[in-house]
């Protein structure tokens, strides 16, 4: 049924909405504290529009979900380079052990795996007709 297809689809980018006008919002919020250097926050200025950007854009696929859903391949890249990245901060810098960077690799990997499908979910069904003169 394509309402539901319509349903998940919509859900899942709603899902990355979220996620990344919540990461904007908390780099916005560190941007202001004290405690970062002004090289720190030159760094968040660039995180803080990218995370509004992407929001803004997975919230314009919402309106044609079937017509932009190729938008949703696109995003499989920062969710797995981020899951990537944040897994090396972790061995680096913190005292996790693997247990935990591989939940995050894991958790990247689902994330895009949601993603894959509202992608194939947004594919147009094709029309089964009997040619008569076959």
């Amino acid at each position: 049924n394509i309402r539901i297809r319509k349903a998940i689809i919509i859900a899942i980018v709603l899902s990355g909405v979220l996620l990344n006008f919540t990461y904007g919002i908390g780099l916005f919020g560190a941007f202001f504290d004290s405690q970062y250097s002004n090289t720190i926050r030159e760094f968040l200025i660039s995180a803080i529009i990218l995370e509004f950007s992407w929001a803004s854009l997975l919230f314009w696929v919402l309106f044609k979900p079937f017509e932009r859903r190729h938008i949703l391949l696109f995003t499989i890249i920062p969710i797995l380079f981020g899951s990537i990245l944040h897994s090396v901060n972790q061995l680096l810098n913190t005292n996790v052990g693997l247990g935990a960077v591989s939940l995050n690799i894991i958790f990247g990997l689902l994330y895009s795996g949601l993603y894959v499908f509202a992608y194939f979910l947004g594919k147009p069904v094709e029309s089964s007709h009997v040619n008569i003169n076959e």
